[in-house]
Protein backbone atom coordinates (compact mmCIF):
# COMPACT_ATOMS: atom_id res chain seq x y z
CA UNK A 1 0.00 0.00 0.00
CA UNK A 2 2.94 2.67 1.02
CA UNK A 3 4.57 1.86 -2.43
CA UNK A 4 1.88 3.93 -4.56
CA UNK A 5 1.03 6.64 -1.77
CA UNK A 6 3.77 9.73 -2.25
CA UNK A 7 1.81 10.96 1.90
CA UNK A 8 3.26 8.41 4.07
CA UNK A 9 5.49 7.96 6.67
CA UNK A 10 6.30 4.75 9.02
CA UNK A 11 8.06 4.15 12.00
CA UNK A 12 9.03 1.89 14.08
CA UNK A 13 9.46 2.27 17.66
CA UNK A 14 10.46 -0.68 19.03
CA UNK A 15 10.82 -4.00 16.58
CA UNK A 16 12.04 -6.44 19.57
CA UNK A 17 8.01 -6.06 20.69
CA UNK A 18 7.01 -4.03 17.58
CA UNK A 19 4.88 -1.28 17.62
CA UNK A 20 5.33 2.46 15.86
CA UNK A 21 3.23 5.22 14.28
CA UNK A 22 2.08 6.67 10.97
CA UNK A 23 0.26 8.88 9.19
CA UNK A 24 -0.80 8.31 4.90
CA UNK A 25 -3.18 10.53 3.10
CA UNK A 26 -6.69 8.81 2.33
CA UNK A 27 -8.87 11.11 0.22
CA UNK A 28 -6.77 14.12 0.32
CA UNK A 29 -6.86 14.18 3.97
CA UNK A 30 -3.92 13.07 6.38
CA UNK A 31 -5.02 10.55 8.71
CA UNK A 32 -2.60 9.54 11.59
CA UNK A 33 -2.23 5.98 12.73
CA UNK A 34 -0.59 3.88 15.74
CA UNK A 35 0.42 0.09 15.75
CA UNK A 36 1.28 -2.67 17.90
CA UNK A 37 2.15 -6.16 17.30
CA UNK A 38 1.60 -9.49 19.21
CA UNK A 39 4.49 -11.75 18.28
CA UNK A 40 3.81 -15.29 17.97
CA UNK A 41 6.36 -17.33 16.70
CA UNK A 42 6.72 -16.98 12.62
CA UNK A 43 4.40 -13.65 12.62
CA UNK A 44 2.84 -11.09 14.07
CA UNK A 45 -1.06 -9.83 14.83
CA UNK A 46 -0.80 -6.96 14.29
CA UNK A 47 -3.60 -3.72 15.42
CA UNK A 48 -3.08 -0.80 13.26
CA UNK A 49 -6.00 2.12 14.54
CA UNK A 50 -6.56 5.77 13.81
CA UNK A 51 -5.30 8.33 16.15
CA UNK A 52 -5.31 12.22 16.19
CA UNK A 53 -2.57 14.89 15.27
CA UNK A 54 -1.97 15.76 18.78
CA UNK A 55 -1.74 12.40 19.72
CA UNK A 56 0.91 11.33 16.76
CA UNK A 57 3.51 14.74 17.75
CA UNK A 58 2.52 13.53 21.49
CA UNK A 59 4.30 9.69 20.42
CA UNK A 60 6.78 11.88 18.53
CA UNK A 61 7.73 13.28 21.89
CA UNK A 62 7.81 10.55 23.91
CA UNK A 63 9.42 8.61 21.40
CA UNK A 64 12.32 10.54 19.95
CA UNK A 65 14.02 7.37 17.97
CA UNK A 66 13.68 3.95 17.78
CA UNK A 67 14.21 2.19 21.10
CA UNK A 68 14.74 -0.90 22.93
CA UNK A 69 11.64 -1.62 24.86
CA UNK A 70 10.37 -4.76 27.09
CA UNK A 71 6.68 -6.01 26.72
CA UNK A 72 5.74 -3.69 29.71
CA UNK A 73 6.96 -0.25 27.45
CA UNK A 74 4.67 -1.96 24.69
CA UNK A 75 1.67 -2.40 26.52
CA UNK A 76 1.77 1.44 27.57
CA UNK A 77 1.95 2.42 24.25
CA UNK A 78 -1.26 -0.36 23.59
CA UNK A 79 -3.09 1.24 26.10
CA UNK A 80 -2.48 4.63 24.95
CA UNK A 81 -2.28 4.96 21.45
CA UNK A 82 -4.24 1.57 20.24
CA UNK A 83 -7.27 0.39 22.89
CA UNK A 84 -10.05 2.37 22.79
CA UNK A 85 -9.49 3.98 19.19
CA UNK A 86 -11.02 2.96 15.63
CA UNK A 87 -9.35 0.06 14.31
CA UNK A 88 -7.81 0.82 10.81
CA UNK A 89 -6.54 -2.83 10.33
CA UNK A 90 -5.85 -5.65 11.90
CA UNK A 91 -4.52 -9.21 11.10
CA UNK A 92 -1.57 -11.72 11.42
CA UNK A 93 1.63 -9.79 9.62
CA UNK A 94 -0.49 -6.74 8.48
CA UNK A 95 0.73 -3.16 8.32
CA UNK A 96 -0.80 -0.53 6.45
Amino acid sequence: MADNNKDYFFRVISNQVRFGCGYRTVDGKRQYFAWHGHPDRNSDYITTTEISESEFDEINKKYPREIVANREKAEVFRNRYVDDHPVILEGWGRLL
